[in-house]
C-alpha cells in the first residue's frame, strides 16, 4: 500500500511540540501551585502563620502557569494560520499540476470546499488540538509523579489506575461519532453542491421559469440539514455533559476516599490529603477536552484523509524527455483516444501541422473536436499511437513540456475579477504597459481601451461580465499572444458572439497567423475559408 503525504510541515511539527512542552508546563506549575495552597490553608486553619516563601512560590507559580496558556495560545494561532496558507498552496499547485483532464466528474464545489473550508479544519485540528490534547493525555501522570513527591507516593499509585481509561474513552468517542461525522459532512458537502449549481445555472433557470421551484427545494434540503445536524451537536453534547460530569464525579470520589484512607492511617497530614483532593482536578484535564475532540478534532481528521487523499493523486512526472526529431509544430500519428475503453471518441488519427500554419478543425457535435484540443493542450493523452506537439512526444512524463509549448483559447474565455491589464499579465507578469497596448492591437482592441476612462485599469467584472462575448474573446487571444507560445490552439473562439465580432475576430487571428502557428476548431464556413488546411472529423 502507498503511502499517502503527509500534509505537516516541519514549522508546524515544532509548534505542535512546543504545545506539548507548554501544556506540560502549565499543568505542572498548576499541580504545584495548588500543592502550596493547601499548605497554606492548613496553616490559616491551624492559626499558624504564613510562610512568605510559600505564598512567594505560589505567585510565581500561577504566573508561570498563565504565561504557559498565553504562550500556547500565540503559538497555535501563528502556527495555524501558516498552515492554512501552506495547505492552501499545496492543494492548489496539486490541482494545477494534475490539469483539467484529472477532473473529469469532479464537481467544482468539492474542489472549493477542500480548498476553503477543509484546510482550514485541517489546520485549526494539527495546530490548535493535536498538541494540547497530548499535553493533556500526559499531564496526568507527571501530576502524579508530583503528587508522589510532595505527598505520597502510594495515594499517587491508586489514582494511576484510573489514568488508562482516559484514553480508551477518548478511543470510544471516536468510533462512535465517526459514522455520524461522516455522514454530517457529506449531506454539506452535497447541498454546497446543489447552490453552486443553482448560482452557476441561474440565467438558465430564471428563462425557464424555474428559480422559484429550485429555490423552494435548495432552502428544504437546507432546513432538512440544519435540523439534522443541530439534532447530532445537541445529542453529541448531551453525552459528553455526562461524561465529563460522571468522570469528574469519579475522580474527586476517589481522590477523596483515598486521601481519607492515607489520612486515617496517618500517611499524610491534613494539608497533603486537601492538596490531594485539589491536584485530583487536574486529572480531568483530557476529559475536558474531548467536547473538542468531537468539534475540532473529528471534523479535521476527517478533512485530512480528503486532502491526503487528493494530494496523493499521481501528477504527470517532471522528467525530461527527448523528442521525435521532427520540425512539425504538431504531428499525429494513428492517434486514438476514448473516455471508455469500448468507446473511442476518434482513432486512427493522422496530422501533419508546419509551423506558422493555420489548420481549422471540423465536424458534427460529439465528433471530438474539442477532445482532440485537449489532447494537443497536454491536458489529455492518447490510447492510442503518437501525439508529438513541438517535436516533443505527448506522455505522462513530457506533459508539462507540452503544455509549455501552447497557449490555448476555449470556448467560453475565461476572465478573472480585476483589471484588464491584470488579465493579460496572467500570461506574462513582466510584461510593460506597451506591450499589453500591442497585443491588444493585434486583436483590434486597443482603440477600445483607449476610449475607456481607465484604459487598462479598467474592472472586466467577475467572470468578465462587465465586457461583451466579443471582447472577452479578443482579450483571451490577446493573452495567448502575450505568453510567447509560438502554438496557438483556439477551440471554437467564435461560437459565442454575433457576426460582426467573429468577423473581427478572425481578422485579428489573420493578422497572426504568419507570426504563430494555429490550431482552430470551428463550426462556420468563415474560419475555414481562411485555413492553410482543414481536418475533418467524423462520429
Amino acid at each position: 500500500m502507498t503511502a499517502q503525504p503527509s500534509v505537516a510541515t516541519p514549522a508546524g511539527k515544532r509548534a505542535i511540540g512546543i504545545q506539548i512542552v507548554l501544556a506540560i508546563v502549565g499543568s505542572q506549575a498548576l499541580a504545584w501551585f495548588l500543592i502550596i495552597v493547601a499548605r497554606l490553608a492548613a496553616n490559616v486553619f491551624g492559626s499558624s502563620s504564613l510562610p512568605v516563601g510559600q505564598i512567594w512560590a505560589a505567585a510565581v507559580l500561577i504566573v508561570v502557569a498563565g504565561a504557559a496558556q498565553a504562550a500556547s495560545d500565540i503559538v497555535q494561532g501563528r502556527s495555524a494560520a501558516e498552515a492554512e496558507a501552506g495547505l492552501h498552496r499545496r492543494v492548489l499547485q496539486h490541482a494545477f499540476d494534475l490539469g483539467p483532464a484529472m477532473f473529469t466528474g469532479r464537481q467544482t464545489g468539492a474542489i472549493t470546499a477542500m480548498l476553503t473550508d477543509q484546510t482550514e479544519r485541517v489546520a485549526g485540528y494539527r495546530q490548535t488540538f493535536i498538541g494540547p490534547m497530548i499535553g493533556a493525555m500526559v499531564s496526568p501522570v507527571l501530576i502524579l509523579v508530583s503528587v508522589a513527591i510532595a505527598i505520597d507516593p502510594i495515594a499517587a499509585a491508586v489514582l494511576l489506575i484510573s489514568v488508562p481509561f482516559i484514553p480508551l474513552a477518548v478511543g470510544g468517542f471516536q468510533r462512535a461519532f465517526r459514522k455520524v461525522s461522516a455522514a454530517s459532512r457529506q449531506a454539506r458537502g452535497k447541498l454546497a453542491n446543489q447552490f453552486l449549481e443553482a448560482i452557476q445555472g441561474l440565467t438558465t433557470l430564471v428563462l425557464l421559469g424555474a428559480a422559484g421551484r429550485v429555490g423552494d427545494q435548495l432552502a428544504d434540503t437546507g432546513e432538512e440539514n440544519r435540523k439534522a445536524t443541530m439534532a447530532l451537536l445537541a445529542r453529541n453534547q448531551l453525552i459528553l455533559l455526562v461524561t465529563d460530569a460522571a468522570f469528574s464525579l469519579f475522580m474527586l470520589t476517589a481522590a477523596a476516599l483515598v486521601a481519607w484512607w492515607r489520612l486515617d492511617v496517618g500517611a499524610i497530614n491534613a494539608a497533603q490529603a486537601l492538596g490531594l483532593v485539589l491536584v485530583s482536578a487536574l486529572l480531568c484535564a483530557p476529559m475536558e477536552q474531548i467536547g473538542s475532540f468531537f468539534y475540532v478534532g473529528m471534523a479535521g481528521m476527517a478533512a485530512q484523509r480528503q486532502i491526503r487523499a487528493f494530494l496523493g493523486r499521481d501528477t504527470p512526472s517532471q522528467v525530461q524527455v527527448a523528442g521525435s526529431g521532427s520540425d512539425l509544430a504538431v504531428e499525429l500519428r494513428q492517434a486514438g483516444f476514448g473516455y471508455a475503453p469500448d468507446r473511442p471518441v476518434f482513432s486512427g488519427l493522422d496530422l501533419r501541422v508546419p509551423p506558422r500554419s493555420t489548420t481549422v478543425i471540423v465536424g458534427p457535435s460529439g465528433s471530438g473536436k474539442s477532445t482532440l484540443m485537449s489532447m494537443l493542450a497536454g491536458d489529455l493523452l492518447p490510447d492510442a499511437g503518437q501525439c508529438y506537439v513541438g517535436g516533443i512526444a505527448l506522455t505522462a512524463a513530457s506533459r508539462d513540456q507540452v503544455r509549455a509549448a501552447s497557449a490555448m483559447v476555449r470556448q467560453r474565455s475565461w476572465l478573472f475579477y480585476g483589471t484588464l491589464a491584470e488579465n493579460l499579465r496572467i500570461a506574462r507578469p513582466q510584461a510593460t504597459d506597451d506591450e499589453l497596448h500591442q497585443a491588444l492591437t493585434k486583436v483590434a482592441l486597443d482603440d477600445w481601451v483607449g476610449s475607456l476612462p481607465d484604459g487598462l485599469d479598467t474592472q472586466v467584472g467577475e467572470h468578465g461580465l462587465a465586457v461583451s462575448g466579443g471582447q472577452a474573446q479578443r482579450i483571451a487571444l490577446a493573452r495567448a499572444m502575450l505568453s510567447g507560445r509560438d502554438l496557438l490552439l483556439l477551440d471554437e473562439p467564435t461560437s459565442q458572439v454575433d457576426q460582426e465580432s467573429e468577423r473581427v475576430i478572425l481578422d485579428a487571428i489573420d493578422e497572426i497567423a504568419g507570426r504563430h502557428t494555429i490550431v482552430m476548431v470551428s463550426h462556420r464556413l468563415t474560419a475555414t475559408e481562411r485555413a492553410d488546411q482543414i481536418l475533418e472529423l467524423n462520429r
